[in-house]
């Protein structure tokens, strides 16, 4: 029994789960900092096209900055591989926001261009982080009843993020709105302290009795001898040796990323859970739904919006948000698969039309604006199907769909291939429509294709997850 953990405390032997629900009101509100980061973009450039604007930035340096966050995506992973299996994830949660608030204080003094895409990359890095650690520790830590409804509410506060920099920004300005971001990551910092360590990286470590104080804290009671014995059986079934816990940290320290690079591509679990998610990322970056986000301020100005670009892109941002804790709802109800198929099929035939309206105003001499209220209504179809049902399905299977020993790998493989494309697309988006003329509908053309391609792998490769533990998930990979 960890020697710092009483009994005592436990007022039943039902027990409680008020930390579980702790831990995920802090990684729903570091979320909700990394929806911030992406949001920030939009409203902060209309705020730079405006007379008296300290910035004027070209059409290579707009595109510089809106894919800078995801350079910084790109290259976090080096740091959390070199932290996640040596220090914990709690202590990587931590570490993020040191420099999230940095960021956000460079902001907050930027003079010129090139202090502002240091500091964008800066909240990439951070971003990454979080990403990369918070399906790993909330997979890890949640009970698989909490696990899908838990893990859905980081899309919502993610989406509060964005509705906070679409709404709130441009009245304070983006040095104020730096400001209140930057105070937020420093009361994360302190938060992160009191959280308890996933009792998975305490067992793999060989600290067993902490890895049992951490669980009884996280149930909220004093008997948990048979989940603890799941945990071994799973790490054991997956090859990790459990190690003693009088062993020095550098004794302790698990398996060697290469031995767990073979264990990904050579075990035909891992290799189809990699590819689900790696098919997922194409599917999120050639969504358009980032594009939007980003650029949204263009692309309803181009489409010839019924109401201003400003507004629009405020609307599209609170209806995301009232999606999300819609598919709350949807992801508790209904399987995460059948909500993957069915919302990446529907979404094709959104951008479908969207991709259409663009190209007959865009190559054609057919005047088609005064339908412009189609594809504008079209936009917010799209956004209710994808994010109830696709996005929100990914953000719990990609918690729960790795096995342990492989997890952090496997995420950070998948969070530099998706980073690299985010920073790709981004960056070409905005070239490819306005410099080299091909407008909006050539991408929105790719954004249709990749949805239904996906939507049709996902068909084959995808089983069920919900309700399941995580060791049924790693069986039934296996099949």
């Amino acid at each position: 029994m960890a020697k710092d953990v009483k009994k005592t405390k436990y007022a039943s032997p039902e027990g409680s789960q008020k930390w579980e629900y702790l831990c995920a009101f802090f990684c729903a509100i570091s979320t909700a900092c990394t929806g911030s980061v992406l949001g920030w973009n939009s409203p902060t450039l209309t705020e730079f096209e405006a007379a008296n604007s300290p910035f004027s930035l070209s059409v290579p340096e707009v595109s510089t900055l809106s894919a800078a966050p995801s350079f910084g995506n790109a290259v976090s992973p080096i740091f959390c591989v070199l932290t996640i299996n040596r220090i914990g994830r709690r202590n990587s949660l931590l570490l993020s926001m040191i420099p999230m608030t940095v960021s956000w204080g460079l902001i907050l003094i930027a003079e010129d261009a090139r202090v502002l895409i240091a500091a964008r990359i800066i909240a990439g890095f951070a971003s990454g982080v979080i990403f990369y650690t918070i399906p790993i520790y909330k997979g890890e830590i949640l009970s698989s009843h909490l696990r899908g409804p838990l893990s859905s509410v980081g899309s919502i506060t993610y989406n509060m993020g964005n509705v906070f920099m679409f709404a709130v920004g441009p009245h304070l300005g983006f040095r104020i709105t730096a400001g209140v971001c930057m105070a937020v990551g420093i009361c994360l910092l302190i938060s992160f302290w009191v959280i308890p360590e996933s009792p998975y990286f305490l067992m793999m470590v060989g600290k067993e009795d902490q890895a049992e104080g951490a669980l009884e804290k996280l149930r909220g009671k004093p008997d948990v001898s048979d989940e603890l014995e799941q945990i071994k059986t799973t790490l054991r079934e997956k090859g990790k040796t459990l190690v003693k816990s009088e062993k020095t940290r550098s004794e302790v320290h698990p398996k060697k990323w290469s031995d767990a690079l073979v264990q990904l591509f050579t075990i035909r679990g891992n290799i189809r859970a990699f590819f689900i998610i790696v098919i997922f990322s194409l599917m999120i970056q050639f969504s358009g739904l980032g594009k939007i986000i980003t650029y949204g301020h263009i692309i309803f100005k181009d489409m010839g919006s019924p109401i201003e670009p400003a507004t629009s892109t405020t609307i599209f941002a609170v209806l995301q948000l009232v999606c999300n804790v819609l598919g709350f709802g949807t992801v508790t109800r209904f399987g995460r698969r059948q909500l993957v198929l069915f919302s990446g099929a529907l979404s094709g035939i959104c951008l479908m039309i969207i991709a259409t309206y663009f190209y007959l105003i865009e190559h054609t001499n057919i005047d088609v604006k005064r339908f412009a209220v189609i594809p504008f209504c079209t936009v917010f179809i799209f956004i209710l199907v994808l994010t109830t049902g696709f996005n929100v399905a990914y953000g719990v299977i990609i918690t729960e769909i790795f096995a342990t020993d492989i997890k952090a790998l496997a995420l950070c493989i998948i969070t530099i291939f998706s980073s690299s494309i985010s920073m790709f697309s981004i960056k070409y988006y905005l070239l490819m429509v306005k410099s080299w003329g091909f407008g909006h509908s050539v991408p929105f053309f790719i954004f249709t294709i990749s949805m239904w391609l996906g939507t049709a792998l996902l068909s084959r490769l995808l089983p069920e997850t919900k309700g399941k533990t995580l060791l049924e998930i790693q069986r039934k990979l296996n099949d």
